[in-house]
């Protein structure tokens, strides 16, 4: 699997960039870290890293 990096500028006020790396940096993060163990512990997630795409409709519980 290759991975590809993108980096850009941000061209905003030094306040606007504070909120943005909070929101990154603090309030997502525990939610994006959560998701990919769940995901990853999921016993179709073989398949789905297989074939390089997840099911696009909710899976029952």
């Amino acid at each position: 699997m290759s991975q590809i990096t993108v980096q850009c500028g941000l061209v905003a006020s030094e306040s606007t960039r504070q909120q943005l790396w909070q929101l990154m940096a603090e309030k997502n993060t525990p939610l994006i870290n959560e998701l990919l163990l769940q995901v990853n512990q999921h016993p179709e997630f073989e398949t789905w890293r297989q074939k390089g795409k997840h099911p696009t409709i909710p899976l029952p519980e």
